[in-house]
């Protein structure tokens, strides 16, 4: 079950995003064996993306209650699985690293 709130969901779309094209293209180029380059990579460039959409997002806005004419802050809560999305921008980086570690430490078939 994928739990958000929001636009959080944009965490997967845009991973997905970045990732398949970047694991389908170094599969293709470098071989089956190194795809895990590609899509390690298309996670750390989607962080980069998800960061930034994660901080606009969530910004907060400065607007005026309407029955006192005194200003409040709005605050946007955008999260995927109860994290809010800029935060997702440091997971992500690290879940690429794990997945290109693992072509390394993968067993030779």
């Amino acid at each position: 079950m994928i739990i958000w709130q929001g636009w959080g969901i944009l965490v997967v779309l845009i991973g997905a995003l970045f990732t398949a094209p970047l694991g389908f293209g170094a599969a293709s180029l470098l071989g089956e064996d190194n795809a895990a380059v590609g899509a390690g990579t298309g996670l750390i460039l989607a962080a980069i993306a998800v960061y930034l959409a994660g901080n606009k997002l969530n910004a907060p806005v400065q607007g005026y209650d309407p029955s006192t004419g005194q200003p409040v802050m709005y605050r946007n809560r955008h999260t995927f699985f109860f994290v809010p999305m800029q935060y997702w921008g440091f997971i992500l980086p690290v879940l690429g690293v794990i997945v290109i570690s693992t072509m390394f430490f993968a067993p030779a078939a």
